[in-house]
């Protein structure tokens, strides 16, 4: 309880309160929803053009990767750009912490190689329309079928720029660069094993489930335990 508390104390006196004060009400929407996208998803709050996602991470330091694909999900799920987001960002409830980039610095932050978010969505939402994940189990065409849509994302990546991660490379003295770091050279090698960049193996996609068998209604169940005379 004592937690919870300080909590909404941090978020009465921190930087919410400044975004609070410059922010009308009519421009707040709590709990937005994508009818355009036709999946069942709501966001925790759009301010005026700021998509804003509260998290309670007891270790910000370790802050999960799913969260920030999460963000990228919201914001690409406007399809209609009926909330004009044009900043992302987090608030960290148990820190205090308000972070917040604007739609191309977090596009180019997590390595999307695709920059242009009118494209990105509309790529995203191909990839989602028609898409039949619970079908199981699915059929070779259904497989063909994702692997030409998962073609449409694929890097785009200009020269000048690392293969790995899309960012620019930085200036040479001697020759010239490939990789910006040398662990993008290292996540090249395992990415091309995956088949996750151009030149590697065509990657597997998962595989459903298998079919569970139920016994029928007039079946006997013995026990499998071996009994051993002594």
């Amino acid at each position: 309880m004592a937690d919870v508390v300080a909590q909404l104390h941090q978020a009465a006196d921190g930087p919410l309160n400044t975004l609070r004060a410059r922010t009308r009400p009519e421009d707040c929407t709590p709990g937005p929803t994508f009818p355009a996208a036709r999946i069942t998803a709501d966001a925790d709050l759009v301010v005026d053009g700021l998509l804003l996602d509260f998290k309670s991470d007891k270790h910000p330091h370790r802050f999960p990767k799913a969260s920030a694909w999460q963000l990228l999900g919201y914001l690409l799920l406007d399809t209609a750009d009926h909330y004009r987001i044009d900043t992302v960002g987090f608030y960290l409830s148990r820190s205090a912490v308000l972070a917040t980039w604007p739609v191309e610095d977090y596009l180019d932050l997590l390595g999307t190689c695709r920059r242009d978010l009118a494209a990105l969505r509309s790529v995203f939402a191909e990839l989602r329309a028609g898409c039949r994940a619970d079908a199981e189990p699915y059929t070779p065409e259904d497989e063909d079928r994702v692997r030409r849509l998962l073609q449409n994302p694929a890097p785009v990546i200009e020269a000048g720029h690392c293969p790995t991660c899309a960012q620019p490379l930085p200036e040479a003295t001697r020759r010239p660069r490939k990789f910006c770091t040398t662990r993008c050279r290292s996540r090249d090698q395992a990415m091309r094993r995956k088949g996750l960049l151009p030149g590697g193996p065509v990657p597997a996609l998962p595989r459903p489930r298998k079919e569970r068998l139920e016994p029928p209604e007039n079946a006997e169940i013995v026990s499998l335990t071996p009994h051993l005379r002594r």
